[in-house]
């Protein structure tokens, strides 16, 4: 499992996931609580991303590899 962290310093983070053709192909599911809200996807391709949003960063993980794009925006490994 990978494991990334991200605050407001980072600023605009752009996240490219992969292309599906229905979105209700993506299994989703997301929890709430007063301090943060965790929001689980899993891609038809295997791609297993959870998501934990705080107020003051993002955490993610998930079971591919996060890589930084030449254009600043990060995507998964193949």
């Amino acid at each position: 499992m990978y494991n990334y962290s991200f605050n407001s310093s980072d600023g605009n983070i752009v996240i490219k996931t992969p292309k599906v053709d229905n979105f209700s192909d993506i299994k989703k599911e997301i929890k709430q609580s007063v301090d943060c809200v965790i929001n689980h996807s899993i891609y038809p391709n295997g791609l297993d991303i959870t998501m934990s949003q705080l107020s003051d960063k993002i955490i993610i993980s998930s079971n591919k590899e996060l890589l930084k794009n030449n254009d600043g925006t990060y995507s998964f490994k193949d």
